[in-house]
């Protein structure tokens, strides 16, 4: 009877794996209870996964986490940071919507630290990455099936309509497009980095190019133009201090030059075969107006003349306008709340009752939003935190102050690195990532990267 009872630690870690992969999923397989709540099979998992932790924790009396030393202080940070958000709710204005963001939080930080917890080794790290790697693969390629046939997901918020928009599992196209430039990092320097098959590589290839495809179907913006760059900037820089200068050949520089130029060549052939006129005039329309989207940014005024509510257009429309000035509200909300926060959540209410010049609720930015909602003192704490993370993961996938680290934990650092580098611009394209997941998982790969990473450096040098 207590052989039933009692969770076993490999039950346990099949529950993990499940759930991040309902995780990735998001809404998409879930039965919804009302209008506004899915009983997702993620949040299942979580429960039952939780469920069995404090089983263990109550038969054991103890719960092994030393080897989480290394992160001891993002877990820490998080702990603070849900703290800080219950004590803001003796001053918010809206306590449902402060609830249910802390109910999201309640969520998302755990998951993130799931990942050191359950990935104590090198071989439970690489195992999580292929079942990540199989959801993602599910993602792009239910992306182009749905490019094709403009059949939606119940998720997605043209589910009803046979808009040529594609959101995939995602509700919006700026969130899938986010997903896909956290993602395609890893598929980048898998190629290169592991000792893989040549079946796998061509796999590996075959869905990048389909993940470039789905990214310029989406038409983000961001995404498109300045979070991926980003990203592949930080892969072009790092790139040298992370692979052998052996492999850094003439022939080896010039296949990979090739076999982006072909990629890319590949990708939009397949948008001009695949998309429909309309998808694809609105892409292109979205991408080439990104210089003019700029300019409307900066041109738009900083100041407002008494009475003038009115919402500002620009050449590219509404959009850069409209961002901006949540900003502005934003950080006048910040001010006025003597910079300790309006609150867990409260942006939108705020936003809504006292928002000028604006015709959106939520601040449309990830860093701003934990600014506004939380202060500058979370928000200093979650940012130098963030950079700390950054520059671990640096010198985890450098081969001089890492030289005798595995392959797999080399590329997973870089790789890891490359995508939440990026991501300074990829958190400025969806509504709030309180609730994005793929946001989550990758902070929690980073922690255990540096977990098992670090670790394994101190017994070498031992």
């Amino acid at each position: 009877m207590s052989e039933l009872l009692f969770p076993r630690q490999k039950r346990l870690d099949t529950l993990f794996y499940f759930m991040i992969a309902f995780a990735l999923l998001g809404p998409t397989l879930g039965i919804p209870l009302t209008e506004g709540f899915n009983l997702t099979f993620f949040r299942v998992a979580y429960v039952l996964l939780v469920g069995g932790i404090i089983l263990r924790l109550v038969m054991q009396k103890n719960l092994e986490t030393s080897y989480m030393y290394p992160v001891r202080y993002y877990a820490a940070f998080f702990v603070f940071w849900f703290v800080y958000g219950l004590i803001s709710l003796s001053w918010v204005m809206s306590m449902g919507a402060a609830l249910k963001y802390l109910f999201y939080m309640a969520f998302m930080l755990p998951l993130t630290l799931s990942f050191p917890f359950f990935l104590q080794t090198e071989e439970k790290l690489w195992k999580a990455k292929r079942v990540l790697f199989w959801v993602f693969a599910a993602i792009i390629f239910f992306a182009v099936f749905e490019s094709i046939t403009l059949i939606h997901l119940p998720s997605s918020r043209f589910f009803k309509t046979t808009s040529a928009s594609v959101t995939s599992v995602f509700t919006n196209q700026n969130d899938l497009a986010t997903c896909i430039t956290l993602g395609l990092p890893f598929l980048a320097t898998a190629l290169f980095m592991l000792n893989l098959q040549k079946k796998h590589k061509w796999f590996l290839y075959i869905t990048g190019v389909l993940t470039i495809y789905v990214l310029i179907a989406t038409g983000s913006r961001s995404n498109t133009a300045f979070a991926l760059p980003l990203a592949s900037l930080a892969l072009i820089v790092g790139l040298p201090f992370v692979v052998e200068r052996a492999k850094l050949t003439k022939k080896n520089l010039a296949k990979a030059l090739i076999a982006i130029v072909v990629a890319v060549i590949l990708a939009n052939a397949l948008s001009t075969v695949f998309l429909s006129e309309e998808a694809r005039q609105s892409a292109k329309n979205k991408l080439a107006s990104t210089l003019g989207f700029l300019q409307d940014f900066q041109n738009a005024s900083w100041h407002m003349d008494e009475g003038d509510t009115g919402i500002e257009k620009g050449e590219t429309g509404e959009s850069a306008g409209v961002r901006k000035w949540l900003l502005i509200n934003g950080f006048k909300f910040l001010q006025q709340s003597h910079y300790m926060g309006i609150g867990a959540g409260n942006v939108e209410p705020w936003m809504e009752k006292y928002g000028v010049k604006v015709n959106k609720v939520n601040l449309h930015n990830w860093w701003g939003e934990i600014l506004v909602n939380f202060g500058v003192l979370i928000f200093v704490l979650y940012m130098s935190l963030y950079f700390w993370m950054l520059w671990r993961l640096w010198k985890l996938a450098s081969l001089k102050h890492s030289p005798a680290l595995s392959p797999i934990l080399r590329w997973a650092a870089y790789s890891t690195m490359a995508a939440l580098t990026g991501y300074f611009f990829g958190g400025m394209a969806p509504s709030t990532v309180i609730h994005f997941t793929p946001m989550w998982i990758t902070y929690g790969l980073a922690l255990a990267v540096i977990a098992i990473g670090e670790t394994q450096k101190k017994l070498e040098a031992e």
